[in-house]
């Protein structure tokens, strides 16, 4: 394994720094969700601080199931996004929610970038997006073939979920189960997103504390921040004069997003008020059907790409953030929780979790009971009467942003973690230093043969260039 040295801050401690990367991803630009925008950010901020970066992925498909025009009839095909060099190979595309469809689609994308293993002979490192958990074999004989590490990165509890929505049978749920562990088992590090995910897999799965590492989601700051109110764009969403109450993102199962029309049923009353739904997903015309059927004219469904976030957010009065009453969800932190917030628009948030945790915390939006569209409601009504409270939260949310979960903050400080995964040694990883991970910077090293702990700060000039 090739590394160059990278010393800390307090110039005492040498880490080693991966410099060539390979990231291995079923989704990416130009497809819309939380896991492209995530890995186009991971690819952008690692090349600006110094490493290459190679992306492996599919063909744009997601979430319609159709690959994008200019993809189609190729098996393989090579571009560049943002100055990185993108590798795109076939795979049977695949939508909404037919079970065996689905199945074939991430079955395809596995098999077929085993024949591209020969990516990662000049790699330093590689990072796999295990969604889904069978992408894990690619770095696993990207390790026994060339000896080259790999993240196994999980955003997602994906088989605890699929347990509790009876998704798939148990035998199904234990096999996953015992495969995800082993690729946790012998990957050089898991990421993923949550502390409280951080537990479960240590818990649960038996992963030792010190393979752990913390990256979560968040913002670009260059992309996202408040712009005023746009009169053109809110024409063209008919809502003009409105306080709008807005939920983009996929229109999936587990955001049980019928409580959305509940609540805005519940507010016909209020004529000046309309919630906005944007976003695709395998949910979205049972909703649409749904909306038309019962004759709730306050939800409009409308279409906006992830490059007008900004100008959507200049005409949401509150963004909407939901999530069914699941035990998975008490470990989730929502992506869709931040750009609202580097735009000044506060959150409305129906569900618990950690992003519950960090709107109570931080004053940034308002909690309400998940799946119950009376206290959904009655948050919408509290914040829509009170433009002073939304103000503040307002102030807050972008504060909180700037501070914590812009991408230069979060990378920087899972690189430090990362390059403490070392043979000799060790990270002091308690849930401590897990949750000052993003706040403060905090890194720490013990070495095997006694050495003292190095403690190694990230400071607030370094995190921010």
């Amino acid at each position: 394994m090739r590394t160059t040295t990278l010393r800390s801050p307090d110039g005492m401690t040498e880490m080693p720094k991966f410099r060539e990367w390979l990231i291995v991803t079923q989704y990416y630009y130009p497809e819309p969700g939380a896991p492209q925008i995530r890995l186009r950010a991971l690819a952008k901020e690692l090349t600006r601080l110094g490493r290459h970066v190679t992306v492996l992925t599919g063909m744009p498909n997601y979430p319609d199931g159709m690959i994008h025009e200019g993809y189609r009839a190729k098996l393989r095909l090579s571009e560049e996004v943002d100055g990185i060099q993108v590798h795109r190979i076939w795979l049977y595309p695949a939508g909404g929610k037919n079970p065996l469809k689905r199945l074939v689609n991430y079955l395809s994308f596995t098999f077929h970038t085993l024949f591209y293993l020969n990516l990662t002979r000049r790699k330093d490192i590689v990072f796999i997006e295990a969604q889904p958990i069978t992408l894990g074999l690619y770095g696993l004989l990207a390790r026994w073939v060339f000896k080259v590490p790999y993240i196994y990165n999980t955003p997602d509890l994906q088989v605890e979920i699929a347990a509790e929505r009876g998704w798939i049978g148990r035998s199904f749920v234990r096999m996953a189960a015992w495969i995800e562990t082993y690729l946790m088992k012998q990957s050089y590090s898991v990421a993923t997103v949550t502390h409280a995910f951080i537990e479960h897999f240590i818990s649960t799965r038996d992963v030792p504390r010190e393979r752990m590492s913390f990256l979560p989601n968040g913002v670009d700051l260059e992309q996202l921040r408040p712009l005023p109110y746009d009169q053109d764009y809110a024409k063209r969403m008919g809502v003009v004069d409105k306080k709008v109450l807005t939920y983009a993102g996929t229109h999936a199962d587990y955001q049980g997003l019928d409580v959305i029309l509940d609540a805005a049923k519940r507010l016909k009353h209020r004529s000046d008020v309309v919630f906005l739904m944007v976003g695709k997903g395998p949910e979205r015309q049972r909703l649409i059907d749904r909306a038309v059927s019962e004759g709730i004219a306050n939800v409009l469904f409308k279409d906006s790409p992830f490059e007008e976030v900004s100008l959507l957010m200049s005409i949401t009065y509150a963004f909407l953030v939901v999530l069914r009453d699941i035990p998975a969800a008490k470990k989730m932190r929502l992506s869709k929780t931040f750009p609202p917030l580097a735009c000044g628009v506060p959150v409305i948030y129906a569900g618990v979790g950690e992003s519950a945790d960090i709107i109570r915390k931080n004053g940034c939006g308002i909690v309400s009971l998940p799946e119950n569209p009376v206290s959904l409601a009655a948050a919408v009504l509290d914040l829509i009467d009170a433009p002073e409270k939304r103000n503040a939260f307002s102030k807050a949310g972008l504060e909180l942003v700037e501070r914590e979960f812009s991408w230069k903050t979060i990378i920087f400080n899972w690189l430090q973690q990362l390059e403490g995964c070392l043979p000799g040694v060790r990270r002091f990883y308690t849930l401590d230093d897990q949750r000052n991970i993003g706040q403060i910077g905090v890194k720490g090293f013990s070495r095997d043969d006694g050495g003292a702990r190095d403690q190694i700060t990230a400071r607030e000039g370094d995190r921010g260039k």
